[in-house]
């Protein structure tokens, strides 16, 4: 066999080796096709960096009217704006290879259906839910370093943790306040599938923390109108009406004061806010509820910045931002703890930081001083309910086990035995 025939027979071999993966990598781009059942062949992918549901459709096979179609089916009862790289979708098609249904998974709880329905000779769309089941949660722990870490050594989910921050923002700066010993309680709704496994974690449903021998406490309640809220055992709301700080941040850099030496002016001059230094990109929060009254680079020094006015006269500015969160812009709603923004150094800055500003009837106060003012309490024809929940919870936390889950099958069951004694 001379050197020409075999390299022709290595080079058929290796065609025949490589060819389908060649194939296999063309076709995939993310997809999982050609999944037969019964009735269907079902086509499955995932949302990546830049894709359009429409483009998606379209890549398929779909044409344009059908997929226009289908997506504006879907927008009612799915804003797909809030599509995320890595969601996973599915394309159902008939034996005839006629589309069937398109189904959109939006994390590992909700999906949203379109269906094509010949009755009303277009599609019918519909949210729905992974099968499972709700119940309460909860554990207890002490402090042995930051609260980020010390919860999350208790196995809490990081989301559920900056919940808990949140939660307590205006009576505990969790950055400065924190203590070594310091116990914290936590019960939060989850979502468990068939098999147990947590599908998502929601919502908080009491909370405590207790500092220097003073605990604070936290008892979520929902009005018959919807208007939910967390207030303390006496009813009264935990939330005040602006946020503590408007950020994670590092340190202080500079207080609010009538007379301070700038550095880039290298003159005296009044510094009305409070810097806090901050890593490049740290997401910034309107403290409070209120409207955009201006958001973009101003010429005074402060950079991008952005300002929203709050009830009772009250005005809050954040200034040196890098950017400005997506929606926020001028006559926009916030609401407390949104992210409006991202700490820079833009303007007159040496470095990185939030130059925050509060004014009250046009004058600019101290926010360190400022006696903040409290939220609404739990109207009195409530507190027959509430005060039932709260005893519930109260029976509860007399089950918890530092560092250990205790699931409870509801509410309900709080004066009986955990589900099935069931500890993760």
């Amino acid at each position: 066999m001379n050197l020409k025939t075999k390299i022709i027979i290595f080079a058929v071999m290796a065609l025949l080796v490589f060819l389908p993966f060649t194939i296999l990598k063309i076709k995939s781009k993310g997809l999982f096709s050609g999944v037969r059942g019964p009735q269907f062949t079902v086509v499955e992918g995932y949302i990546s960096e830049g894709d359009l549901l429409g483009n998606v459709l379209a890549e398929q096979g779909i044409g344009q009217n059908e997929s226009n179609s289908i997506t504006a089916e879907l927008k009612k009862v799915f804003n797909v704006r809030r599509c995320n790289v890595g969601d996973r979708w599915e394309i159902h098609y008939g034996r005839e290879g006629e589309f069937a249904k398109f189904i959109y998974y939006d994390g590992p709880v909700d999906f949203y259906v379109v269906e094509a329905s010949a009755e009303n000779n277009g599609y019918i769309a519909s949210a729905r839910k992974v099968e499972g089941e709700r119940v309460i949660r909860g554990t207890r722990g002490r402090i042995m370093s930051s609260l980020y870490e010390s919860m999350s050594n208790s196995q809490v989910n990081p989301e559920l943790v900056i919940q808990f921050a949140e939660i307590f923002a205006s009576k505990i700066d969790f950055f400065t306040d924190c203590r070594k010993d310091d116990e914290f309680r936590i019960f939060w709704e989850s979502y468990i599938g068939k098999d147990g496994t947590v599908l998502k974690d929601m919502r908080i449903s009491a909370a405590s923390y207790t500092l220097d021998k003073e605990t604070f406490h936290a008892f979520y309640f929902e009005t018959p109108e919807g208007k939910g809220g967390y207030y303390d055992t006496q009813g009264k709301s935990v939330e005040a009406v602006f946020l503590k700080v408007p950020l994670n941040y590092r340190r202080i850099s500079s207080y609010f004061t009538r007379r301070r030496f700038h550095p880039i002016l290298k003159r005296y001059r009044p510094h009305l806010g409070i810097d806090y230094a901050a890593a490049s990109g740290t997401p910034v929060s309107s403290i409070g509820d209120g409207s955009v009254t201006a958001a973009g680079r101003r010429r005074d020094g402060l950079g991008i910045t952005v300002i929203v006015r709050h009830p009772n006269g009250y005005n809050s500015w954040y200034g040196h931002l890098s950017g400005i969160a997506r929606g926020v812009s001028r006559d926009a709603k916030v609401r407390k703890g949104q992210v409006i923004g991202y700490v820079g150094a833009t303007g007159m800055a040496t470095g990185l930081h939030l130059d925050f500003r509060l004014q009250r009837n046009g004058k600019f106060v101290n926010f360190l001083a400022l006696k903040m003012p409290p939220s609404h309490p739990l109207p009195k024809e409530y507190m027959e309910e509430f005060e039932n929940a709260r005893k519930a919870f109260m029976q509860m936390d007399g089950q918890l086990k530092q560092g250990e889950i205790i699931v409870f099958k509801n509410i309900a069951n709080a004066g009986e035995e955990p589900k099935g004694g069931k500890k993760e």
